[in-house]
């Protein structure tokens, strides 16, 4: 009789934890979820009204707002900012700051996480296409680029970053297989717009 309760017992604080485990995870969907709508809003308005400075025209520090990525074909719309510290990719996708910024000749590329735990905000990027079209919006205006080429590194190949020195390139990476992680997803496009 004793180990039968102690067995329920047992089973209703797994229970509890598992539901704890799961309502924190939803939790955690629904914040990051209005956080980048809610970026994303005030970036389109602060760009209506000039208030954004053009990314070229002054150094961005860390965790500036950039642009917002648009890939129609997954139905992707995220903010970009400076960067690509934790702090930078809890809430939105990162510029590297080594490389090219839109509109610039060379390699513009941004990072960003594909999971429940860190941001979802790359999990379709594995359902990009070639000829896929992808949007930078900015200040400056909007950037059109077309997906050229789409592969599999292992995370310490840096080619990602290289830059052809006579196109104007978008490169995109995240981890993968989603929530392994063993390798990185990278997506290049050249600009055509």
């Amino acid at each position: 009789m004793k180990k039968r309760l102690i067995r329920k017992i047992i089973g209703l604080i797994l229970i509890a934890i598992g539901l704890g485990i799961l309502l924190s995870s939803i939790a955690l969907n629904v914040r990051q979820y209005y956080s980048k709508q809610e970026t994303i809003r005030d970036f389109k308005t602060r760009i209506e009204s000039v208030e954004v400075p053009a990314a070229r025209e002054n150094t961005p520090s860390e965790g500036d707002l950039l642009y917002v990525l648009r890939i129609p074909g997954i139905d992707s719309e995220n903010p970009v900012r400076e960067e690509v510290s934790k702090s930078v990719l809890s809430d939105s996708l990162g510029h590297e700051s080594e490389t090219a910024y839109a509109g610039e000749i060379g390699n513009c590329v941004i990072a960003g996480h594909r999971n429940y735990t860190f941001g979802k905000f790359f999990n379709r990027l594995d359902e990009v296409e070639v000829n896929d079209l992808i949007y930078l919006d900015s200040a400056e205006g909007t950037y059109t680029y077309a997906v050229t080429d789409i592969k599999v590194v292992e995370p310490d190949d840096l080619s990602v970053l290289e830059s052809d020195p006579d196109k104007e390139q978008l490169t995109l990476y995240t981890c993968t297989p989603i929530y392994v992680a063993t390798q990185r997803l990278v997506i290049i496009a050249d600009r055509i717009m």
